[in-house]
């Protein structure tokens, strides 16, 4: 029997499934997803051979592993729009003795994860898009909590678009299955229900032809700060308040805006399409920039942004998870860090400050319940500062005050 590993929990703290007819075992933390465990049971018994292997939407690597000692010939691709599953699919891939390398977008920095040169039959790739093709065989999953409708549609087309013509994509989804089944009976033609449960199916779709005309899932809106030129903003499926300016983004800068000095260092912490950054960078003209964000789709709209706005030389792109690795310090650093995970990202944000912060910077976190965070800001500063503004809280703080 073949055992993979994806944790390094033993015995009862971790999960045992067992796959085709118990040829198989996936040791995880708390077992697999449901989309995941059909795509290993079902990923190599639709096609007789693949030597070029698309894996998207991963949660583990599991699904690639498996999938290459299927096709043992094949070089497997797996992409991540995130670092953080990034890094944890090499860290699989590291647990079970393969070789891999890592790939991001030319654009952006990632200094937490070393760039690799040598040959693997495993690429992880954290970019905004495919990497180039073409494919034989694609095996994506994604459910309504990973996804939104749009963010799927538009990776299936760019599926597609990688596929080798007779190339097989085997998508497993959990969510709104007669929605999404209809979209891809549009791109595809026609398809092969697999497996189909309340809310769950596997189909096996087929490029059948070599072209079609793409859609662009791209959006514009304005924003602007007092005192700063008006901008026109790109944003994509799948990044932070796609097709709208956020108002929290809005009060972060416009409070930050106010106190702008000339030639300040910014991070602009938890990009998103680059929204508080740029709008400060429109207010002060010689201010630099550093957008860090671990999501590869947010820095490719905060990139296009960038190109539209002519800010390439004073602006730089970091692709990280952790927050600290930029190898720089700042006179302001502005975040929106997301509410779950009960503020632990939130600390994150408070954290990195702390460490990239230079002597006299000052911090800027922005929360519509302003009480939580600030309960973390005044973990490691001492004199916290809210400041109201459309209806949002923004916390600001020194680096003087930093508690030892």
């Amino acid at each position: 029997m073949d055992v993979y590993r994806a944790t390094d929990l033993t015995g009862k703290e971790a999960r045992s499934e067992c796959f085709r007819n118990k040829t198989l075992t996936v040791i995880s933390h708390s077992g697999l997803h449901d989309t995941e465990a059909l795509l290993i049971e079902r990923g190599g018994t639709a096609v007789g051979s693949a030597t070029s292997i698309l894996v998207a939407g991963n949660r583990t690597g599991m699904v690639a592993l498996v999938a290459q000692q299927q096709f043992p010939a094949s070089r497997v691709t797996c992409h991540a729009f995130d670092l953080h599953h990034a890094k944890a699919i090499l860290r699989n891939f590291e647990r079970n003795g393969v070789a891999s390398v890592f790939r991001c977008d030319a654009f952006v920095e990632s200094p937490s994860v070393a760039p690799s040169t040598a040959a693997a039959p495993f690429t992880v790739a954290c970019t905004a898009a495919i990497p180039e093709g073409p494919y034989d065989l694609a095996l994506f999953m994604s459910s309504t909590a990973d996804m939104t409708g749009e963010l799927v549609l538009d990776q299936l087309e760019d599926i597609h678009a990688q596929l080798a013509v007779g190339g097989t994509c085997l998508f497993a989804y959990q969510g709104d299955v007669g929605t999404v089944l209809k979209q891809a009976r549009e791109l595809f033609g026609t398809f092969s229900i697999l497996v189909e449960r309340k809310g769950l199916v596997c189909v096996q779709l087929v490029k059948q032809r070599a072209a079609f005309t793409r859609r662009s899932f791209q959006a514009t809106f304005p924003a602007s700060v007092p005192g700063g030129e008006p901008i026109t903003l790109i944003s994509l499926p799948g990044v932070f308040c796609h097709r709208r300016p956020d108002m929290g983004g809005l009060a972060l800068a416009e409070v930050v805006a106010r106190a702008l000095k000339s030639g300040q260092r910014i991070l602009d912490l938890g990009c998103g399409c680059g929204l508080v950054g740029l709008l400060l960078a429109s207010r002060q003209a010689d201010a630099r920039v550093t957008y860090l964000d671990s999501h590869a789709r947010a820095l490719a709209a905060t990139w296009a942004n960038v190109q539209a706005l002519g800010v390439q030389g004073r602006s730089r792109l970091v692709l990280s998870d952790s927050g600290c690795a930029t190898g720089e310090r700042y006179d302001v650093v502005a975040g929106n860090p997301p509410y779950y995970s009960d503020y632990r990202i939130a600390q994150l944000f408070v954290d990195c400050a702390a460490q990239v912060m230079d002597v006299g910077a000052r911090g800027y976190l922005v929360a519509k319940s302003v009480g939580g965070l600030a309960r973390c800001v005044k973990c490691r500063f001492t004199e916290v500062d809210i400041v109201p503004r459309r209806g949002y809280g923004v916390v600001a703080f020194n680096r003087e005050q930093e508690r030892s």
